[in-house]
């Protein structure tokens, strides 16, 4: 083999005669000539003090200029931080196989469309986008059953619930990869795939409940606790815990919302943004509008702030701009209880649990009070009334059990 000194120099005309020996072109591109006449492009590059190198292809089939275009084009990822090879190989995959990322994002874009709440859209979103990350970069086809437990589900084990919706979303992913033709078999198929290696899962009964809530006949000292705090969070916790109210809508309440003069608290299902992550982004839950009947107690706090009022929103974040946060009512709760594994939203089944154990109220008013309506679509299709005079004894009786 020559020496670098004696080598000649490479240019598009010559490239095809110089004898054996690997020649430097520029950019870290290298012309490889084997002693069998064989002569191939390489192009070498380090990264964090690793050496490595990739092929361009043989001299015959890719002209000079041509690789030289693609040294250039490495050259261009790597000041960017991006490894070529990698890159390359990506997009070689994605030719064969659209990669998991795109793929489930097109397949969303299309199943969300027969979902009918917008908490159940935010949900699917996340499953995709959160809990199925590690998945992203890996083309359909070559995604197992080891790589959906190991990957997706293992991390996310100790959250019952999110195991079971994001296996069932990976199950209708592969059967729509199954049909598009990118696969013959689902890894993500529960009886055949998962539960052999997983075993079976809990019922959803034994994992439900799982928003820890403030027992009944603690909520007295407790509402005297947050009567004595001064901070608008109390304020909040107050008329959430007494309307039995779910979190979003209590941090999304605004004065026009509000009837004084009829004490009613007129919710619809458009008035709360759409938002993704800890599942607050619900609206109303479901797709009637809430009349909530205020309590005498909840409509002297809401007139006393009104009065005070700095926003638009009843309780509005420290900057003004938008609403009060999650964190801040369950930093309150926390710290007025002093249990730090209750839930803002357990407030509700303390409400709950009082209606069914101290009192006689019809289970559907009671059910009516938290915006369940009951019943099929076609009972609830002819439930034009909102109960809103049996409701208010109901959340009266509450407020002074609570306040008592």
């Amino acid at each position: 083999m020559s020496s670098s000194n004696s080598r000649p120099s490479i240019s598009s005309r010559n490239y095809l005669s110089v004898p054996a020996g690997d020649y430097p072109c520029g950019d870290n591109l290298y012309l490889v000539v084997a002693p069998t006449g064989g002569r191939r492009w390489l192009f070498r590059f380090q990264r964090s003090g690793v050496k490595d190198s990739m092929g361009f292809g043989s001299a015959r089939d890719v002209s000079f200029n041509d690789a030289k275009d693609k040294a250039v084009d490495a050259r261009r990822l790597l000041a960017k931080g991006i490894n070529p090879k990698e890159s390359r190989d990506a997009q070689r995959r994605a030719q064969a196989c659209p990669l998991f990322a795109p793929y489930v994002t097109a397949w969303r874009d299309t199943y969300e469309k027969s979902l009918k709440h917008r908490a159940s859209r935010n949900k699917l979103k996340r499953n995709t986008d959160v809990h199925c990350a590690p998945l992203h970069k890996m083309r359909v086809d070559e995604i197992t059953t080891d790589h959906v437990i190991k990957l997706v589900l293992d991390p996310i084990r100790h959250q019952v619930e999110n195991v079971r919706d994001v296996r069932q979303r990976l199950k209708l992913i592969f059967d729509a990869a199954i049909a598009d033709g990118h696969r013959k078999d689902n890894p993500a198929d529960y009886d055949t795939k998962l539960r052999p290696k997983l075993g079976k899962a809990p019922k959803r009964g034994r994992v439900r409940g799982h928003h820890k809530g403030l027992s009944h006949r603690d909520l007295p000292a407790f509402m005297l606790k947050l009567a004595a705090s001064s901070d608008q969070s109390a304020r909040g916790l107050e008329i959430l815990a007494m309307t039995a109210a779910r979190t979003a809508e209590i941090r999304h309440m605004k004065w026009n919302q509000i009837d004084f003069q009829n004490a009613v608290w007129h919710l619809r299902a458009a008035d709360i943004p759409e938002e993704t992550g800890g599942g607050d982004g619900e609206g109303t839950k479901n797709e009637y509008d809430k009349l909530t009947p205020l309590p005498r107690q909840a409509l002297s706090i809401l007139q006393k702030l009104y009065e005070a009022r700095v926003s638009d929103h009843v309780f509005p974040s420290r900057d003004l701009t938008g609403p009060i946060s999650n964190n801040t009512l369950l930093k309150k709760l926390k710290e007025v209880s002093g249990d730090p594994t209750l839930t803002v939203h357990g407030l509700r089944g303390t409400f709950r649990t009082w209606a069914q154990d101290e009192t006689e109220f019809e289970e559907e008013i009671v059910e009516h009070c938290m915006h369940h309506i009951t019943g099929d679509d076609a009972e609830k299709a002819y439930k034009h009334g909102s109960a809103i005079n049996r409701r208010r004894k109901v959340l009266q009786a509450w407020a002074d059990f609570a306040l008592n």
